[in-house]
């Protein structure tokens, strides 16, 4: 027992922020859906409920035109993702390690988002899924399977890059206007963290749903529902 509690004080400060704010999104999540669940059809909504079904409509319709069929399996794991990025992203708000900022938590997010794409592959196409390395000649599968990981590598590092990079600005903000620093520094927050971290959630989302789309066999796509 001493050795878990050990190894979980152990554990990195940005590991335990992902845990910290994972808890928060699960909590809110929680929270929410039993407000939605309560609505009666003569109920008017409050503000936040309405935006909050407004968005979920939104997402369910943009993933529903990209996906087809499929999109109730795709649709909840992005939305979640993209959840768990923004909030990561602009945790440097609250003084927070941004998790978003270490590789370890990039990849990790990247290497979901590949097991998204082709699991989403093997649910239109069951195992003709693989024989897409094929296409379009037989010689072509080394360089197909490369192209299938490249994404992980790729996406990792765009997210890794632009937020490691905003946090190192922003120290260097801190560390040489000290006091001054309160005035200015809001002004990068707003640019860094809300910013550059609603575009890299918009990427990675984007991508995610994009590639999956590409592993969805056609007559999957025309849906009217």
């Amino acid at each position: 027992m001493n050795s878990i509690i050990e190894y979980i004080f152990d554990l990195p400060i940005y590991f335990k922020t992902s845990l910290f704010l994972m808890a928060v999104l699960i909590s809110l999540s929680y929270v929410v859906g039993r407000k939605v669940s309560k609505l009666d059809v003569r109920d008017k909504p409050s503000k936040f409920l309405t935006i909050f079904i407004s968005f979920i409509g939104f997402f369910n319709n943009f993933v529903k035109a990209n996906i087809g069929k499929h999109w109730r399996y795709v649709a909840p794991l992005t939305l979640t993702m993209a959840f768990y990025v923004f909030i990561s992203n602009i945790s440097g708000i609250w003084a927070l390690d941004a998790p978003t900022k270490y590789t370890a938590i990039t990849f990790s997010l990247s290497i979901i988002a590949f097991i998204i794409v082709q699991s989403t592959g093997f649910l239109s196409k069951s195992w003709k899924h693989l024989l897409s390395i094929f296409s379009p000649l037989p010689p072509m599968a080394p360089l197909n399977i490369i192209s299938e990981f490249t994404p992980i590598i790729s996406m990792a590092l765009r997210l890794f890059g632009n937020i490691a990079t905003g946090a190192l600005v922003l120290t260097l903000v801190y560390r040489m206007l000290g006091w001054a620093s309160i005035i200015v520094a809001p002004g990068f927050h707003l640019l860094f963290d809300i910013g550059f971290g609603l575009i890299q959630t918009l990427v990675i989302v984007l991508l995610t749903i994009i590639f999956a789309s590409l592993k969805v066999d056609e007559a999957d796509l025309n849906i009217e529902k």
